[in-house]
């Protein structure tokens, strides 16, 4: 038996970050044995924007990219898991390369990129640098391997939330995470979601899940650097209220049922 401790924010602040654009991140953390459980239920906002340098640093590609064979991603899909492998693989090196360019957008708590909106962001400059921070002293992790199944369970909020314009991790009909993975298999040890809508841009994602403005308690940024996450879904499609939302959930294994794949 586990047991599932929740955490919700208040609906006004609610609906100050959905005017900006919103990112949910859960990390649930089961154990085996007495079935313990942990959640954090978090949000974030940044702007999508092609202002980044485009050039990536010189990575191994065929060590990076694991999304060989892995015909049921999108292009973008498999660049988002490309995307969270780089900043696995070396956290300092992503840090350096894409996260301190940022500096230069930021004007006190208004995050302003050219010929864009300004952002009101919570907690200004100091999110950033203390990602930067701490990605400077991260150990590396081990790459994640897209999964099926752990797919097709993005999938489904996806496609649920796509429909409905709702946002969260509870799906239309109850659903919670464990629920839909469940569906497709049974995954193990650890599993988490985070999810981000309004942002069609691999970088763009997995960015704003890393800086994490107004989480105190970082938990996207820790699904992102959880070292005992191995595998991964990835899906990405319309949401009737900010465009695009893109659904990110991890495991520690995963065996899929064939059947339902």
């Amino acid at each position: 038996m586990s047991i599932i401790r929740t955490g919700k924010s208040g609906p006004l602040l609610l609906l100050l970050m959905l005017s900006f654009g919103v990112t949910e991140g859960k990390n649930i953390d089961i154990t085996t044995s007495e079935g313990h459980a942990g959640k954090h239920k978090l949000r974030h906002r940044i702007n999508d924007t092609s202002t980044w340098a485009q050039t990536p640093p010189k990575w191994n590609r065929e060590s990076i990219d694991t999304t060989s064979g892995a015909d049921y991603m999108t292009e973008t899909e498999r660049e988002v898991v490309v995307e969270m492998n780089m900043m696995r693989r070396d956290p300092p090196l992503y840090a350096q390369k894409y996260l301190a360019p940022l500096r230069a957008y930021y004007q006190g708590d208004l995050l302003k990129y050219p010929g864009k909106t300004p952002i009101a962001t919570n907690e200004g400059i100091s999110a950033l640098e203390e990602c930067i921070r701490e990605l400077k002293h991260a150990k590396p992790a081990p790459c994640l391997s897209p999964c099926k199944g752990l797919a097709l369970s993005a999938r489904d909020h996806v496609r649920d939330q796509g429909q409905t314009g709702a946002i969260g991790h509870t799906g239309s009909d109850g659903s919670s995470l464990v629920t839909r993975l469940n569906r497709y298999g049974r995954w193990e040890i650890f599993a988490g979601e985070n999810i981000s809508y309004g942002y069609s841009q691999a970088r763009a994602i997995v960015a704003a899940l890393l800086i994490d403005d107004g989480e105190p308690s970082r938990g996207h940024r820790k699904n992102l650097l959880n070292n005992s996450f191995k595998v991964v879904g990835v899906d990405i499609g319309p949401h009737r209220e900010y465009g695009k939302m893109c659904v990110m959930d991890f495991a520690g294994g995963y065996s899929s049922k064939q059947s339902k794949e």
